[in-house]
């Protein structure tokens, strides 16, 4: 995978998105699934997370005591994560190291050179939509290698239709906007100036349940951002952080049927392995 749009991205990303109203709402939202997930284990849990960016979420989880190796395929966005974990007093509690996922789905890299079987697989906010179908089914056996007995995954990815992107779309009366999610893709995403843009598809419920099926049993559904805008809705939540504030409550107390997973911004799917 070309990593030179996520390098670039890396020293921006913090400002860009974790620590603005959307990303911060939404990153909570997911969190309140994560706590739960790990709060069940009566010891500290070991996480294998993917595509970590920056650390925010392995440096919460280490927060609480668990014991993370924290991966990414962009060495600057490691690079951040690791200062962001020294700083924290949590390097130890907390590992980073490059991986890429087209490399583990192909068997070029294994559970025992990542560390043997976790508790716990965490990908946030996206990453698996850089895969492919046939990429993302193959990923399922090596994922299930790298996880202990009942071991859980929790995806988060964006799903083939988002209410929001979609009017706000339609408003601006761009159509092809409105629908760039729909058909699954690729879709051309330009993540920064310069760079060449990357494919991304959308995976639905039903597109992971079926990649995924043979080694994983879907245990929750969980919409991510249905009455929190997608994070290219900043300026609005800007002006009228209160506003933000009433629909980050509704998203994280009464907008978490499965249902609301057909709209929203992104999806988290919680599995167990079989």
């Amino acid at each position: 995978m070309n990593t030179a749009a996520f390098d670039t991205l890396a020293s921006g990303y913090d400002r860009d998105f974790t620590h603005s109203l959307v990303g911060a709402a939404q990153r909570r939202t997911v969190w309140d699934t994560l706590d739960r997930c790990l709060a069940r284990q009566s010891r500290p849990c070991s996480v294998l997370e993917l595509n970590c960016g920056t650390g925010e979420d392995a440096l919460h989880m280490a927060r609480a005591g668990h014991r993370v190796l924290a991966t990414d395929v962009s060495h600057a966005m490691l690079q951040v994560a690791s200062d962001k974990l020294a700083r924290a007093g949590l390097g130890g509690a907390a590992q980073t190291r490059p991986l890429d996922l087209q490399a583990l789905a192909s068997g070029h890299v294994t559970a025992q050179e990542l560390g043997g079987r976790f508790d716990l697989v965490f990908s946030n906010f996206g990453g698996l939509n850089c895969l492919s179908p046939s990429a993302l089914q193959a990923l399922a056996a090596p994922l299930a290698s790298c996880l202990a007995p009942g071991g859980q995954i929790i995806a988060v990815v964006m799903p083939r239709l988002c209410l929001w992107e979609s009017a706000w779309a339609l408003l601006q009366l761009r159509p092809r906007l409105a629908a760039r999610r729909w058909r699954g893709g690729p879709v051309p995403a330009q993540l920064s100036l310069g760079q060449p843009p990357l494919p991304v598809w959308f995976h639905g419920v039903q597109e992971m349940d079926g990649a995924w099926h043979t080694h994983f049993e879907r245990t929750l559904v969980r919409p991510v951002g249905l009455a929190v805008p997608p994070s290219a809705r900043e300026a609005l939540a800007s002006r009228a952080p209160g506003w933000l504030a009433l629909m980050e409550r509704l998203d994280r107390r009464w907008l978490t049927a499965a249902w609301g997973a057909r709209l929203s911004d992104h999806v988290l799917i919680q599995y167990r392995r079989r």
